[in-house]
């Protein structure tokens, strides 16, 4: 005792409770193999200001849980997902947003080296990255292997080899942020079955996140039913509630009838157990990229864009041509004043 506080190890062991010392690497030797211990805590040992929650991205992606991105195929979460890997590999904000900067490990089951080299050039371009600065990012393209971490039969379920692999690379790699892509792949069970939802996103995925101290995306296709009601879900509650964060990639919403604008996304927030709910970050295609949205830009109608296009192509013909068009009102003596051919 010590100032009239008793240790809770002596109030324990007064009320004949077993005392087990557990370690990060689980129970200590002495107790009994394969029983389940408890680390209980005394919350009057903390007297010191809590730890700050660590982010990669602040608000929207923690450390050490995982978080889901959801859009509907060929909404552009894994281009989306890449690009927040190289922006976390070279330290530079993502479609706005500042990020902390680490190594990252991407594994992409649907897309191909080539798809994978392609979707990094258009990255790199609208970053104006050369890719000798991508030296802490590495990806890996799984198309058309069998991705299970976790395989569900029956009542059997257990991690795959291939998820040993992948806990292995962590290790060795160190990396701060790990994109996987995507869930479908990924989780070989009943996407309904809550508790094995539970377990692939808790201790499956939450291990490669605890263990490395890093953020863990996984990309994901919402139900048809999430579709519709606008909350971007799919599968049991067991998804959604065991993320710790979930976002939403899908077009923005208009007025009826009037047109979507091309290629503009509204990437949302719909769950964040550790800030706001609702933050939203409006972006649009650019030239195979995501950048932050130009309101100027993209108050263009799809007719004004078509006319753009059409323009841009009659430049580059002339170019190649050797007939270049010119920009200065005496060139239309000659007949190659542009505004003369645009008008």
């Amino acid at each position: 005792m010590m100032d009239g506080i008793t240790s809770p190890e002596a109030e324990m062991r007064a009320a004949g409770a077993e005392i087990v010392e557990v370690s990060a690497s689980g129970p200590q030797a002495g107790s009994p193999a394969g029983r389940p211990q408890l680390k209980v805590l005394d919350p009057r040992r903390w007297t010191r200001e809590p730890p700050p929650r660590r982010w990669v991205v602040p608000e929207w992606l923690p450390r050490g849980y995982v978080t889901g991105l959801y859009g509907d195929g060929g909404m552009g979460k894994s281009l989306l997902a890449q690009q927040l890997a190289t922006a976390v590999a070279i330290g530079e904000p993502w479609v706005g947003l500042p990020t902390l900067q680490g190594r990252v490990l991407c594994i992409f089951c649907e897309d191909s080296e080539e798809e994978l080299e392609r979707r990094q050039a258009s990255i790199n371009r609208l970053l104006g990255v050369l890719p000798e600065r991508l030296d802490k990012l590495r990806l890996v393209s799984r198309l058309g292997e069998d991705n299970a971490l976790y395989d569900v039969a029956g009542d059997h379920a257990r991690s795959t080899p291939l998820y040993d692999v992948v806990l292995e690379e962590c290790a060795r790699w160190k990396p701060t942020l790990i994109v996987l892509d995507t869930a479908a792949d990924l989780y070989g069970g009943n996407e309904n079955d809550r508790r094995r939802v539970r377990v692939f996103i808790g201790a499956i995925l939450g291990k490669l996140a605890r263990d490395n101290d890093a953020a863990v995306l996984l990309c994901a296709h919402p139900s048809a039913n999430g579709l519709q009601n606008g909350r971007g879900d799919g599968g049991s509650t067991g998804w959604n509630n065991t993320l710790r964060s979930r976002w939403y990639l899908s077009e923005p919403e208009v007025n009826k009838g009037e047109p979507v604008p091309p290629g503009v996304r509204v990437l949302a927030r719909k769950k964040a157990n550790y800030a706001a709910r609702n933050d939203r970050v409006e972006i649009e295609w650019r030239d195979g990229a995501f950048a932050p949205l130009d309101r100027a830009r993209a108050s263009l109608d799809p007719a004004t864009w078509t006319v753009i296009a059409a323009m841009f192509d009659e430049l580059k013909r002339a170019w190649d041509t050797g007939k270049a068009w010119s920009p200065y009102p005496q060139a239309g003596v000659s007949g190659r004043y542009f505004p003369d051919w645009a008008l």
